[in-house]
C-alpha cells in the first residue's frame, strides 16, 4: 500500500452500552507518526457515516439490460474537527482528547425482514488524519473506525452491548405476544 506511515487509533472514555441522538462520547484519539521524518498534522477529524445496503436497479447503457444488486451506501451524517497544524516528530505518539454530541439519526431500512442478511445498517466514527494529500486513518482501518452500538442495527458493535441485537429482537417478540394475549 502507498500511502503515510502516520497511524490513527482511539479510546473511548466511559463507553455507554446503547447510544442514542444527543448523547456525547469522549474520549482520546492517539496519532502515531511511523515516518523516518517529522510530519505536519494538518488536520485530524472524526466523521460520522450512516451505512447501510440498498437494492439498486442499473440500466447498461449499451443493451439496455437491467440488473439489481444489493449495494453498500455511505452517507456522511457529521464532521467534528480535533486539531490543526501540529507537528508530528519521527517516532512520535501523540494524544488529542474528544468530546462530541451525537446529532440526530434514522434507521436506514432495506427491503427484506428485520433478519434479512441485507439488513446491514449502522452508525460509524471515522478516526481520520491528513499529513499528506490524502485524509487516511493508517493501515489498519479496524483501529481508527468504530460502529457504535446503536437501537436497530444488527452489526455487533465495537463497545456496548454486544448482544444489544439479540436483545432487541428478544424484546419484539415478547412485545407482539404481549399484543396478542391483550387483543383476545
Amino acid at each position: 500500500m502507498v500511502g503515510t506511515k502516520v497511524h490513527v487509533a482511539y479510546e473511548i472514555k466511559n463507553p455507554p452500552l446503547i447510544v442514542k441522538p444527543d448523547d456525547e462520547i469522549e474520549g482520546k484519539i492517539i496519532v502515531t507518526n511511523g515516518e523516518k521524518k517529522d510530519k505536519k498534522l494538518k488536520k485530524l477529524f472524526i466523521e460520522l457515516y450512516d451505512m447501510y445496503q440498498a437494492f439498486i436497479t442499473r440500466r447498461d447503457p449499451e443493451s439496455g439490460e437491467e440488473t439489481e444488486s444489493w449495494v453498500p451506501q455511505k452517507k456522511e451524517l457529521k464532521q467534528w474537527d480535533i486539531a490543526s497544524d501540529d507537528k508530528l516528530k519521527s517516532g512520535e505518539k501523540k494524544e488529542f482528547p474528544f468530546s462530541i454530541k451525537l446529532p440526530n439519526w434514522q434507521k436506514k431500512k432495506g427491503k427484506g425482514k428485520e433478519d434479512d442478511k441485507f439488513n446491514q445498517w449502522r452508525l460509524e466514527l471515522h478516526f481520520n488524519q491528513k499529513t499528506g494529500m490524502v485524509a487516511s486513518r493508517g493501515s489498519e482501518k479496524k483501529d481508527a473506525t468504530c460502529i457504535l452500538p446503536v437501537k436497530g442495527s444488527k452489526i455487533n458493535p465495537s463497545f456496548g452491548d454486544p448482544k444489544l441485537a439479540k436483545k432487541q429482537k428478544k424484546a419484539a417478540k415478547a412485545e407482539a405476544k404481549a399484543k396478542d394475549v391483550t387483543t383476545q
